[in-house]
């Protein structure tokens, strides 16, 4: 199927009957759409989990939780956070050589729930265990897979493809705000396990629509592109037998605990992560044009890193300040902590179509001079100094706990940066995309993610143990470092292939 076959498979057939000359870009395609309300399910299940899971595992016996310290509750929300992450490149592995990407997104779906279920109805430690297990696993399917059918709705520079991202990246903020506004308010009401249940629901329905739409999404998501052969299933099968061995050899000698499980995820996301930009850079399949473009991805995945880690302090490290550095009353009425983090979602889902909206209006001047995607990038950062700057000055302003009101507007200005990084970031990294490579591409991006999380669970941990004015300090001092380099480094990338 060629590239414009692929970008408009979903359209109407009225405009597939017309030249692609005079094809209008502006309308997008149905598919994205139903792979939007899916990821929006699945955020909603996944970040309703993520706000109250730190205080699940350390909110003692009595008030419903596990009853663990407040650093491993954080170690072990910074590794789940990467673990999930870290299960996309073999997600993207097997639909591009066993399972059809439509098919992993739907598995990945189901078991997902399970995983949900399982926090809901299995009590303690055990429940915790495989409920975060079975969600790590159905991640891994469901999200790089996604991503990929998003990207090939759209031709290689269709002017529809950043505004088309915006568009996604809204859906996953309209999951993130309603996923931990229900578990929230269950978890104060009723108790964890209601908020587990929620978020079960939640994917039972994301499930359902996607069903309904499947016949929309991209042709080439039904078929795995580069099936294996017979012998490789097998070598496929042992590696994967030998890592749970190997994790069961760790565990039972005592090496792998609660408190140092971040140490062996992030170490994991790293050695990954070379990896597969060694596969890519040496690999035949790839032509000289893509090896170029994929040595342009390896300073955005670098910065990609840092910025969710900054972002993903979220469920970390403002987790426990909104627990104990917050004054959470408005009048008579006592907000959940959990509630802090939707502040940041109602920003993001504002400012998303609106900056949506400007780029397509911008890409539709020709005339008009597009900023790099260096520059998109580096300005992003430069609003995530000014957000953690704003959190670093709070302390001196105000005695004791801070009031709700400026840590709401620190939330707003982290939310509008979110929707100004992550869906350019996305959309590089589908822009530098090897053919051949495509689904590891994303896999790859989402391992920027990946790190980040775990990265945010020593962040949090660092937290605890500095005070306020320096950290913060620290976090806004990297920002702004982080946004001169991408700003200074835009040339030389461009000459690789980023636009």
């Amino acid at each position: 199927m060629s590239n414009s076959q692929i970008a408009d498979s979903a359209e109407p057939t009225d405009s597939a009957a017309m030249s692609p000359a005079s094809r209008p870009e502006r309308k997008q395609p149905i598919g994205l759409f139903t792979l939007s309300s899916i990821e929006m399910w699945e955020r909603f299940s996944f970040y309703g989990l993520q706000v109250i899971l730190a205080y699940y595992i350390y909110y003692t016996a009595g008030d419903g939780g596990l009853g663990l310290s407040e650093g491993e509750a954080l170690a072990i929300t910074g590794a789940y956070g990467g673990a999930v992450y870290l299960g996309q490149p073999i997600g993207a592995w097997f639909a591009d050589r066993l399972v059809p990407a439509r098919t992993m997104v739907m598995a990945g779906g189901v078991i997902i729930m399970a995983g949900h279920i399982t926090l809901a109805t299995v009590p303690g430690l055990a429940g915790l265990i495989i409920g975060l297990a079975l969600i790590t696993i159905g991640t891994g399917a469901l999200t790089p897979n996604v991503y990929t059918m998003v990207g090939r709705l759209y031709k290689e520079h269709s002017p529809r493809r950043d505004s088309g991202y915006a568009i996604f990246y809204t859906g996953i903020l309209v999951g993130a705000l309603v996923g931990p506004l229900a578990t929230g308010f269950l978890q104060t009401e009723f108790g964890f396990h209601y908020g587990f249940g929620a978020a079960a629901v939640g994917m039972l329905v994301g499930l359902t629509t996607y069903f309904l739409g499947r016949n929309t999404v991209p042709q080439e998501a039904r078929v795995a592109p580069n099936p294996i052969a017979s012998s490789g299933k097998w070598k496929a099968a042992g590696v994967g037998i030998s890592l749970l061995a190997l994790v069961a050899v760790l565990v039972g000698t005592g090496a792998l605990t609660t408190g140092n499980l971040n140490n062996y995820v992030l170490a994991t996301i790293c050695i990954v992560s070379i990896m597969y930009f060694l596969v890519m850079l040496r690999s035949k399949k790839v032509t000289p044009e893509e090896h170029k473009r994929v040595k342009a991805f390896i300073p955005l995945f670098i910065t990609g890193t840092i910025f969710w880690t900054m972002i993903l302090q979220l469920f970390t490290t403002f987790a426990v300040y909104a627990d104990t550095r917050v004054t959470l009353t408005i009048g008579s009425y006592s907000m959940p902590a959990a509630y802090i983090s939707t502040f940041e979602v109602i920003a993001g889902i504002i400012a998303g179509p609106l900056i949506a909206a400007y780029g397509q209006k911008v890409a539709g001047r020709p005339n008009r001079a597009v900023p790099s995607t260096c520059s998109k990038l580096g300005l992003g950062f430069l609003m995530m100094t000014l957000t953690f700057a704003l959190f670093a000055v709070y302390p001196m302003i105000f005695d004791g706990r801070i009031p709700l009101i400026p840590v709401i507007i620190g939330m707003i200005v982290m939310g509008v940066t979110e929707v100004m990084y992550a869906p350019i970031g996305l959309s590089a990294a589908s822009q530098l995309s090897p053919q051949a490579f495509n689904a590891q591409m994303m896999a790859l991006w989402g391992l920027t993610t990946a790190a980040g999380a775990s990265l945010s669970g020593f962040m949090g941990q660092l937290y605890g143990g500095m005070s306020e004015v320096p950290f913060f300090s620290l976090m806004a001092v990297i920002s702004l470092a982080t946004g001169l380099v991408l700003y200074s480094v835009r040339r030389p990338l461009h000459a690789l292939g980023l636009k």
